[in-house]
């Protein structure tokens, strides 16, 4: 276990200072508890800011020697510092879901049965003026956590919206439901076949679809949604601004967007030119649109410029643990929808000759690579795909740091392997909360306990970061470091106690861990001489609250390179 160090007692920071006698801070704050996450853990007074980046780190002394006439003070009164956080994986652009309907259960929405889905979209519709004729889209359903247990079918949605076109999507993404009236439109029938990658559910018997459409089969309802919800460019960068700030009242200082489209890149771009951007964008071309990107000459990769870099691409392998379509080697233990064998071990969206050639033609640009995998089954087509690409190329990837997205459900041998080729984990421990009853249930205790093992990556000294996946959960980074912490799930069980981090692992884990994601543990995620002065003002001690309470910790202030980007009111 890591221990945290104090600079007042051992004059482990202090040396910061050294050399920079003869500059002056623009800010300085003092009186604070500092939890530098350094590679001793240790904790300091004050922190000296200049020119956007940490001047110094030590005591209240020390650093207010370097105050000059026009240097500003802040006292923090005690109050705790970390660095900003940096989010290892989320869908930063995903503001368009403001147009959609909330269908979350709680404690993030307010559906706890199918009718309840109804009246949420009969009242979306009212709010939003939605005439007749015109799509309603919701987003955030969970099977589970519905009172039927059960996915809903377009004859629930059919009587009250007879003339509307009805699309919910899963809370994961990679499922939806639509009623008759979209069917239509989208020209989808019992002789419609299930795309590659993807399946339509069918009713018992019958190859009438339900209405469920899983993974790329989404894509037959998706592309008629015509152009009814696109909004001036003027709207889109206030929306961006208004995420910014979102992501920012929670100590976000980096974000991701995870499988950007060209029109999210292009809106991005923009943003950047007009110097609209304040927290940093880590932006991942979906795999579709790479090709876009790579000979654009308005567009250049690893290169992180006003606040916007494009980092790599996104690649799908398979679906989501929680809605059964994560590719298992072992079967799940409960009834899969839209599946007919005897044993029902979810689907890969792509097969080996696709990951291959995604693999190589990533490596061969020297583009770092982010594979969504929740199954053991499909990280194990990584792990081949990622040693063909090795070989056919003749390089090593343990340099180019593969991100494995979510991992959720890794075994300890492929973690050994991880470690041998230089893979990393991008862990979401949010899962043992949201869905750890629910994982228990589909895959059995000893596949459910081992989700996202953060505590055994620490163990293999493998460098994993943890994320929320944002909006499949909440954005909150005091409730993800919860998570990591006590792993309890909605029923109050813990969910591999083994697993479970001490609070500093944890933040680890959303900070120094997530700049190394990035390539960027040079500049940003701790508090050290030289550094982007990103920091984050909390409202108690995450080291020695009562851990049940980390989650309630607030943000009090996010600070992005010395300048402040939120304050709570």
């Amino acid at each position: 276990m890591r221990k945290l160090t104090y600079s007042i007692l051992f004059g482990t920071i202090l040396t910061a200072s050294l050399g920079y006698a003869q500059k002056t801070a623009d800010k300085i704050f003092i009186n604070g508890k500092i939890i530098t996450v350094d590679a001793q853990n240790s904790v300091a007074q004050a922190i000296a800011v200049e020119g956007g980046k940490i001047l110094a780190v030590g005591t209240n002394n020390d650093i207010q020697k370097l105050k000059g006439k026009n240097t500003a003070i802040v006292d923090l009164g005690g109050k705790t510092v970390t660095p900003g956080f940096i989010d290892g994986h989320s869908h930063f652009m995903s503001f368009g879901r403001a147009s959609m309907a909330n269908l979350n259960p709680p404690p993030v929405g307010n559906v706890r049965k199918i009718a309840d889905l109804v009246s949420e979209l009969q009242a979306f519709k009212a709010q939003k003026g939605i005439k007749d004729g015109e799509w309603i889209r919701g987003f955030g359903y969970d099977v589970d956590q519905l009172a039927e247990k059960r996915h809903p079918n377009k004859e629930d949605f059919d009587a009250a919206f007879p003339n509307n076109p009805v699309v919910i999507t899963h809370v994961s993404g990679h499922m939806s439901v639509a009623n008759s009236a979209a069917l239509k439109i989208a020209e989808v029938n019992a002789d419609t076949p299930d795309p590659v990658g993807g399946v339509v559910e069918r009713k018992d018997n019958s190859k009438e679809p339900t209405g469920l459409f899983q993974e790329k089969a989404q894509g037959l309802i998706r592309v008629n949604f015509g152009d009814s919800n696109k909004s001036s460019l003027e709207d889109r960068l206030a929306q961006l601004k208004e995420q910014q700030t979102y992501y920012a009242s929670f100590g976000v200082t980096t974000a991701q967007d995870g499988s950007s489209g060209f029109e999210s890149l292009e809106l991005l771009r923009e943003a950047a030119k007009r110097g609209e951007l304040f927290i940093d964008i880590e932006a991942l071309p979906s795999y579709g649109v790479i090709d876009k990107v790579l000979n654009n000459p308005d567009y250049q990769y690893g290169v992180l410029k006003n606040h916007f870099k494009i980092n790599g691409f996104k690649f799908m392998s398979d679906g989501s643990p929680q809605g059964k379509t994560a590719f298992f080697g072992k079967a799940y233990l409960t009834k899969v929808p839209g599946c007919n064998d005897a044993e029902c071990r979810g689907f890969p969206v792509v097969n080996q000759e696709q990951f291959n050639e995604a693999i190589i033609k990533g490596f061969a640009n020297n583009l770092q690579t982010y594979v969504h995998c929740n199954g053991d089954a499909a990280i194990d087509m990584y792990i081949a795909a990622v040693e063909n690409a090795n070989k056919v190329l003749g390089t090593t990837s343990i340099n180019r740091r593969p991100v494995v997205i979510h991992s959720q459900f890794v075994r300890p041998d492929q973690l050994d392997k991880y470690k041998e080729l230089g893979l990393l984990p991008a862990l979401f421990s949010n899962h043992a909360f949201f869905w750890g009853d629910v994982h228990e249930t589909n895959l059995g205790y000893d596949r459910a306990k081992f989700l996202s093992p953060l505590k055994t990556a620490i163990r293999k000294n493998i460098i994993a970061t943890n994320h929320t996946d944002f909006g499949v959960t909440p954005i909150n980074q005091l409730f993800l470091l919860w998570t990591s912490v006590e792993r309890k799930s909605r029923s109050g069980k813990v969910i591999g106690p083994e697993e479970r981090l001490t609070p500093i692992e944890g933040l680890r884990a959303i900070t120094i861990n997530g700049a190394y994601e990035y390539f960027e543990e040079n500049t940003k995620g701790s508090i050290e001489k030289g550094k982007l002065a990103d920091l984050v003002v909390l409202s108690d001690d995450i080291t020695t609250i009562e851990p049940s309470k980390i989650k309630d910790v607030q943000v009090l202030e996010t600070i992005k390179e010395g300048k402040t980007i939120y304050k709570k009111n």
